[in-house]
């Protein structure tokens, strides 16, 4: 254990223990900054991130302001504390001759398969373990926009946590603990893969890992589409377009069978519907109605299907949402679930 944890200090590493994130509800998670420049000057700064890489740490950049005036700092390592950053630091120092100070790390880590784990950082994807730190997607070549991680990339991992999914410049990626580097799974505009402002999505793993699911985000009020790739890049399906020209998918979840894909439709264009209809779509892009919306009559009788959608104990978990005035203000919100094999 000693030699281990010798081996993760070297390289700013963080020994397996505790799960740490910089977004809201993580846990705290420490760097050294061994630089700072003015970002007019970032090509110097990002030289010298280049070179820290190169000698093995895990190295990021970001930018912070100071003084009302943008900088581009250069931090290396993620630790659980203070105190462990620090010990970091000191090594570090002795062994590169370098200045460091101890401070927050803007990074998010998802554990991986076995003792390897992903790490999120604002420049870049990472994956690292006990003997090591690789890059396997650069976020920013130039300098990352700023100090927060790039919320929009939307990371999930696979159901055995051996391969991760993002979302990057309006593609879908996949990423393998082992791999090299992240396959894209979509081409640049088609589809245009990108987060939703409104309706919160992540990709969809299938029970497998065979399949990831993932919406097309249109521009504007256009449609929302439900596709599905191979998550090795072998293919990529629409399961649910064109339906009717006004409709957005806002919810999924896979059917524990892979067989097909349960979402939520809505309508997409000049209305303040908050859910829609239950689908189920099949893998040949067949769709099956599960629960039909009516709307006609008063308002207080529309009723809508919402998420988010979970399989657990055998029960596909939804929420119905009921509009109660006619200035649709008020509304009520109840949960329900359907059995697996209704679906």
């Amino acid at each position: 254990m000693r030699q281990v944890i010798g081996v993760c200090l070297v390289l700013g590493l963080i020994c397996p223990g505790p799960v740490l994130a910089a977004d809201a509800g993580g846990t705290r998670a420490f760097s050294i900054q061994v630089r700072a420049v003015p970002l007019a000057e970032r090509a110097d700064g990002l030289a010298t991130l280049r070179q820290i890489e190169t000698r093995g740490y895990l190295a990021y950049a970001y930018q912070a302001k100071v003084n009302e005036a943008t900088w581009l700092r250069i931090a290396v390592g993620a630790f659980a504390s203070r105190g462990e950053a620090a010990a970091f630091g000191r090594v570090f120092a002795a062994a590169e001759g370098m200045d460091f100070f101890v401070t927050r790390a803007p990074i998010r880590v998802l554990p991986g398969a076995g003792e390897l784990d992903f790490v999120v950082t604002p420049s870049a994807l990472w994956v690292r373990g006990g003997d090591g730190a690789r890059k396997v997607f650069t976020f920013a070549t130039e300098a990352p926009n700023d100090g927060r991680l790039p919320a929009a990339i939307l990371p999930e991992l696979s159901p055995d946590s051996d391969a991760i999914a993002f979302v990057y410049d309006d593609r879908l990626y996949t990423a393998t603990v082992d791999g090299d580097a992240a396959l894209a799974l979509t081409e640049p505009g088609a589809p245009w893969v990108a987060a939703d402002t409104d309706y919160e999505w992540r990709p969809g793993w299938s029970p497998s890992g065979r399949y990831v699911a993932f919406l097309d985000q249109a521009f504007w009020e256009y449609p929302i589409e439900l596709w599905v790739a191979r998550a090795d890049g072998g293919e990529l399906r629409c399961l649910a377009c064109n339906r009717d020209g006004q409709s957005r998918v806002r919810w999924f979840v896979w059917h524990p069978g892979e067989d097909r894909v349960l979402f939520v439709e809505g309508f997409a264009m000049g209305t303040v519907a908050v859910g829609g209809g239950l689908y189920s779509a099949e893998m040949d892009g067949t769709v099956r109605t599960v629960i039909a919306v009516e709307r006609g009559g008063k308002r207080e009788d529309y009723e809508e299907i919402a998420g988010p959608l979970r399989i657990e104990d055998g029960f596909l978990h939804f929420r119905r949402v009921r509009w109660l005035d006619d200035n649709f203000e008020q509304i009520s919100i109840t949960d329900d679930r359907l059995p697996i094999g209704r679906l």
